[in-house]
């Protein structure tokens, strides 16, 4: 067995398996831990199919940006389990317990299996996938340089009102303590 098929074949597993895991968990900090694995599973697979663009594209988005601002909304949370919240220390010394209310994973499992065979009838049918040309030339020098010279300053200015935008949240979140 070659090496790029252990590789895919180990990426598969952490993206599918942390996809399970994230389905059937209950506590949300688990379920953005598996996230973030699923996320990085997914990014791995596509440095595997020579789409290192949309890799690190997939990384910046979503696990750099979406996942973060999930954390940071699990961290911002107060909720607590007490009834009486006039004592300023236990409301400070709880902890936080985030979970989800138990629900039928029938639909979500039936709708996931469906969209799979689908998939797998889609691309078991055509006969591209025999014409796809396969080359190692990698556009992300290109991307690089365009982020780094003409596309800069849209680039940071994004980043300015992300800061911003997670600075408000911050704000609001603990304003009303």
């Amino acid at each position: 067995m070659s090496p790029l098929v252990i590789a895919f074949l180990v990426l598969a597993l952490l993206t599918c398996g942390s996809a399970l895991s994230l389905l059937w968990t209950k506590n949300l900090l688990h379920a953005a831990l598996a996230m973030f694995l699923t996320m990085l599973g997914l990014a791995g697979l596509y440095v595997l199919a020579y789409a290192d663009v949309l890799a690190v594209a997939h990384l910046l988005v979503y696990v750099g940006g979406v996942l973060i601002l999930i954390l940071f909304g699990i961290m911002l949370t107060n909720q607590t389990n007490q009834t009486n919240q006039t004592n300023q220390t236990d409301t400070a010394s709880s902890k936080n317990h985030l979970m989800t209310r138990e629900s039928s994973r029938l639909l979500p499992m039936s709708i996931g299996l469906s969209f799979f065979l689908g998939l797998f009838w889609l691309f078991t049918k055509g006969p591209w996938m025999n014409n796809l040309p396969v080359t190692g030339d990698s556009k992300l020098r290109e991307v690089g340089l365009g982020l780094l010279t003409e596309y800069a300053f849209p680039f940071e200015l994004a980043g300015v009102f992300l800061l911003i935008a997670l600075i408000g949240a911050t704000f609001v979140a603990k304003n009303h303590d």
